[in-house]
């Protein structure tokens, strides 16, 4: 299935809200043994509340980014 077909809905509970931003975040693992990534598809809203939440794990290869997603960026255009 083409994730670009059915716009993404945000990903915070009760949240119906369609996904403008894709939220990665990437840290050592507490144990040491790897990068850990997390990513969110998040509305606008949801997006602009988040932050850094594992800084106690940043080494050289640490991520936290912030990106439009392609389809929520076609829609801003087209208003």
């Amino acid at each position: 299935m083409d994730e670009n077909s059915n716009p993404r809905t945000c990903h915070r509970r009760d949240c119906d809200e369609p996904a403008a931003f894709v939220v990665l975040e990437r840290y050592q693992e507490e144990t040491g043994h790897g990068a850990v990534e997390a990513e969110a598809a998040l509305c606008r809203t949801h997006t602009a509340e988040e932050h850094p939440a594992n800084l106690d794990g940043v080494y050289a290869d640490y991520v936290f980014r912030v990106e439009p997603l392609p389809e929520a960026t076609a829609t801003d255009e087209d208003e």
